[in-house]
């Protein structure tokens, strides 16, 4: 029996609400399917050829989560919309602050987040398309210095 509209819209908080609380990879590739093929995506909402930012397979998951909690901070998630949008699918529409461990930049990444399910509640696709500034989406984002891109401020002299 397929989920209901209750269910699947609660599966999408729980992971959610792990995905904001920095919980480790191996958690919230549990949310994931292990008997289907799954799928998981992210990119900016005009990319022309967002299938090039497809990962599939539970390694690729998982190793999509460790790229985040590697690489960025994430703070201020905020779920603005909770929808179903077919059976077996929740669009979520969202925003995070993201900040380079690295450096400490941040910015806000705006985006609709697209979530398949098996009838076990079990995440098979997940398609990311940001809604901001393709440079906000974090498969895009490039850590650099503001002066180094072209702002470069001259010496007195």
């Amino acid at each position: 029996m397929p989920p209901s509209r209750q269910q699947l819209l609660f599966a999408a908080e729980v992971l959610f609400l792990d995905f904001s609380a920095d919980t480790p990879s191996n958690i919230l590739v549990a949310h994931f399917s292990s008997s289907n093929e799954v799928v998981i995506q992210h990119a900016p909402i005009l990319c022309p050829h967002p299938h090039t930012s497809r990962l599939s397979g539970l390694n690729a998951v998982r190793s999509y989560f460790d790229l985040i909690a590697t690489t960025w901070l994430r703070s201020d998630m905020k779920v603005h919309m909770r929808t179903v949008v077919e059976p077996n699918q929740v669009a979520v529409n969202a925003s995070v602050r993201w900040t380079w461990r690295s450096s400490g930049r941040s910015w806000t990444e705006d985006f609709l987040c697209t979530l398949e399910y098996d009838d076990s509640l079990k995440v098979v696709g997940m398609i990311v398309e940001t809604n901001s500034a393709p440079g906000t989406c974090i498969m895009r984002a490039v850590d650099e210095d503001p002066l180094d891109s072209g702002e470069r401020r001259m010496a007195p002299g």
